[in-house]
């Protein structure tokens, strides 16, 4: 499925209607240089965070234009300084690979010393009193955050939370985004979304013929390793908590993104590397 724009299409959705009063602030967390969901939060009336430690200009242009609140800062552990891996796939640098985590595939020798916040200093700093939605796409460092959430006290926890999985090859091969520390890292981001509280659920995967998957992270007989197919490349899950969207609006919604004809050959090409 085509990733980035079938789950804009959702949130753009979902979100005005778990939030109507736009009450709760919306947090686009690592925001590289296309996919802009800040953009659309802000157009929908929320109050919008931007959290991307080497912004484009692009993106300061849509934020000025949108009163978007950038804070030019990772999302991570810890507060202070820390060290930031430049991107680099197939041999060109690319700020969209960028990470925290030295041994992210994406990431390259070189590095920049940034910005560092933990959630609950994000949240303190922004003065968020709710928060509707939470964006993560930092490049493996994505169980860093959400093992903070049991932290928070229960008024602050997202209402949603979309996360990316995965990535650089399917999961058959194990390598890459696939491999073990990271593998481990999305499956307890799960656990703890679920001992969150967080149940209705969507997954949308890059890999060809492949269609919207809906599970519950609370259903006894859940099994989360079984949740990833072999050949599940990379994508989004967005988990719920307190709040749902009905199963065929989605579908309906998903239905506009799926892969086919060339576009399928291109991603075997790519996965098959």
């Amino acid at each position: 499925m085509r990733v980035e724009p079938c789950c804009q299409s959702l949130l753009a959705e979902i979100l005005p209607i778990v939030d109507p009063s736009q009450k709760g602030v919306c947090l686009d967390v690592g925001v590289g240089t296309f996919a802009f969901y800040c953009e659309i939060f802000a157009k929908l009336g929320f109050s919008t965070i931007a959290v991307e430690p080497l912004p484009v200009k692009k993106l300061r242009q849509i934020c000025q234009n949108n009163k978007i609140n950038l804070m030019e800062s990772c999302l991570s552990d810890r507060n202070g300084k820390q060290t930031l891996y430049l991107g680099k796939f197939a041999g060109i640098f690319n700020q969209n690979f960028n990470s925290l985590s030295p041994e992210w595939f994406g990431s390259s020798t070189e590095s920049k010393e940034v910005q560092a916040l933990t959630l609950a200093e994000l949240l303190n700093r922004i003065k968020a009193e709710k928060v509707t939605c939470l964006k993560l796409d930092i490049e493996g460092w994505e169980y860093s955050v959400i093992k903070q959430l049991p932290e928070l006290s229960e008024s602050l926890l997202p209402s949603i939370i979309m996360f990316e999985y995965g990535g650089g090859v399917n999961r058959r091969k194990g390598d890459k985004g696939w491999s073990p520390q990271f593998f481990d890292g999305t499956k307890e981001s799960l656990n703890i979304l679920r001992k969150c509280g967080y149940s209705s659920s969507i997954m949308i995967d890059y890999a060809p013929k492949t269609q919207e998957k809906l599970f519950d992270l609370q259903a006894i007989d859940l099994d989360i390793d079984a949740l990833f197919s072999p050949d599940a490349v990379y994508g989004n899950i967005i988990s719920f908590r307190h709040c749902n969207y009905p199963d065929n609006k989605i579908a309906q919604i998903c239905s506009s993104y799926y892969n086919t004809g060339l576009i399928d050959q291109l991603v075997n090409k790519i996965v098959s590397r």
